[in-house]
Order: C-alpha cells, then structure tokens, then sequence
C-alpha cells in the first residue's frame, strides 16, 4: 500500500487547506472512517509550540461506519478554512481520519 500525502495552503484574509490523499499503489485500497469527520487539520504556532486552531474543534459528525475505495491513481481530497487568523508563523498537520495512517505538514505564514 502507497498512499502518499499533501496539504497546500493559501492565505488570502482566511488561510485554505488542500489536503491530498493519492493511492499511487498497484492495489486499491480501502479507506473505513468510523464518522462522518473524513480528515482533519490543527495548526501549531511555530514560536510557541500551541495549537491555536483544529478544524474539528466544536463540529458534530455522524457517527456512522462507511468504506471508500481508492483504486490505484484515485485522490481522496478534502478542503478546510481558517477564517480570519492572527498574524503569525504557523505549522499545519492534516490527517486522514480513517482505518489507515496519512498525514502531511506545512509551514505558512499570515
């Protein structure tokens, strides 16, 4: 299995994650989330070390068992908003939020 990783940000006023997920493996592979949060991203001050953001802090998800399949070449992608952060240096983790391990890191700057 090969499920290689990529978060990109844009900053523009609110900061925008394009988080990657591709099965660049021979196989296909199975993806099981156990809610409906597919991903999620939390974003760490360079400076002090603490997170001052995660998407999924204070969301409600369904909580339901669902399977996708990734055959080899498919993307599994997701988009998340920060509105409005403070100036600073940043870090962003995200992660896929399923049966399988994925996650990528970026530095950004506001």
């Amino acid at each position: 299995m090969s499920l290689d990783t990529t978060v990109d940000t844009t900053v523009d006023g609110d900061v925008e994650f394009a988080f990657e997920v591709t099965n660049n493996g021979p196989d296909a592979v199975e993806l099981t989330f156990r809610s409906g949060k597919r991903a999620d991203v939390a974003v760490t001050d360079t400076e002090t070390g603490d997170e001052v953001w995660r998407w999924s802090q204070n969301r409600m998800f369904t909580q339901a068992i669902s399977t996708i399949k990734l055959e080899s070449g498919d993307t599994f992608d997701r988009t998340f908003t920060w509105s409005d952060p403070p100036t600073g240096g940043y870090e962003a983790e995200a992660a896929l939020a399923a049966n399988r391990s994925a996650t990528a890191s970026t530095s950004f700057s506001v």
